[in-house]
């Protein structure tokens, strides 16, 4: 009985996600989530007292994926600055084909200085880029003639550049590649030679080689804009 309550609600918390993401926040009914999940409304209900509650259910996922990424990631690279890339490939992929954090995305720009409860993922990512930033520093892997200000604009500047291409349903490969640039010229700046040496701008191997098997095989970016009709 308990396993099948859990998958109801894990059912109910991706159908509000794609239904978040395709419609909005605002425009996004209970009636639409249940019907999604394939659940009745009662039982949506039972799990999630409001859409309000459900958005927080589907933020705090984001989250977790954010940390459990930048916790693996970190564990693998050891590098922060390896890490800092690794993770503006990750929001990428995100981007493409995970509804959460696409849903989350619109969640906080719909809602996000309205309520205390409400995360802005955006600047959630900018501020764990600047914390691997910061961490950077401390190894002495960034040129001491950059500014930390100035530092922080740059990465949090790849950061939305990588977003906005991502959320408009720019081809995977060719996210990857156009960030992959973008590090190339904001590292020459930013970090020590001794550090850039050892630093690889593409994404991981394993996620390069499934994007270039998609473009390959001519698959649409999942994060294209959607039909809302």
């Amino acid at each position: 009985m308990q396993e099948r309550s859990g998958r109801t609600r894990r059912r109910l918390l991706a159908a509000a996600a794609e239904v978040i993401d395709k419609f909005g926040y605002a425009e996004a009914t209970m009636s639409d989530i249940s019907r999604y999940a394939q659940v009745t409304k009662g039982a949506l209900y039972f799990h999630f007292a409001s859409k309000d509650e459900l958005a927080m259910q589907v933020q705090q996922r984001s989250r977790e994926l954010l940390t459990e990424t930048l916790n693996e990631l970190h564990g693998v690279n050891g590098s922060p600055l390896q890490t800092l890339i690794d993770l503006t490939h990750a929001l990428a992929r995100w981007l493409s084909d995970e509804p959460a954090v696409r849903a989350s995305l619109r969640i906080g720009q719909e809602r996000s200085g309205q309520e205390e409860h409400v995360i802005d993922y955006h600047v959630t990512c900018v501020t764990a880029a600047w914390s691997l930033l910061r961490q950077a520093r401390a190894e002495r892997c960034l040129n001491e003639s950059v500014t930390q200000e100035a530092a922080e604009t740059l990465v949090a500047a790849v950061v939305a550049g990588t977003e906005a291409m991502a959320w408009r349903g720019t081809p995977a490969i060719e996210v990857a590649d156009r960030t992959a640039a973008m590090w190339h010229l904001v590292l020459a700046v930013l970090a020590t030679e001794e550090a850039r040496a050892g630093l690889r701008t593409v994404p991981p191997a394993a996620w390069y080689a499934a994007e270039v098997a998609e473009a390959a095989e001519g698959v649409p970016a999942h994060g294209a804009p959607r039909d809302e009709a």
